[in-house]
């Protein structure tokens, strides 16, 4: 709600950092961002966080290279806490167990990269 009638747009995520690692990811300097604003849950690694952009940004991409940094440089995870969705792909194994356990594919049709058809046929 930060951005609302502020003229910006934003993204907003959660992920999870190593014991470790407790500051913020570094974001690429191409897409620097107007605001960050992190919060999380108390003695836990997963973290929240709310990020405004000007207008123009793509947001969608920006978003993508967060996850990158978070996944691969920081050894943590985005998504964390909410799930994949049908934005984020998911880790082979998973989709496995989620193919395994939903074979007709009724229950969450595209989430984590999946197909959305019957029986995952192809796109």
């Amino acid at each position: 709600t930060y951005c609302v009638g502020t003229g910006l747009q934003g993204i907003s995520v959660d992920y999870a950092l190593p014991k470790n690692h407790s500051a913020s990811p570094q974001l690429p300097s191409s897409n620097q961002p107007v605001k960050r604003m992190r919060y999380s849950h108390f003695a836990c690694n997963v973290v929240h966080e709310d990020i405004a952009y000007v207008q123009g940004v793509d947001t969608h991409a920006a978003k993508m290279e967060l996850k990158h940094v978070v996944d691969e440089v920081c050894k943590g995870k985005l998504p964390a806490e909410h799930g994949h969705g049908t934005e984020y792909h998911a880790p082979a194994d998973t989709q496995k167990r989620w193919m395994k356990m939903d074979p007709c594919n009724v229950m969450n049709p595209g989430v984590g990269g999946l197909s959305t058809k019957y029986r995952y046929a192809k796109e």
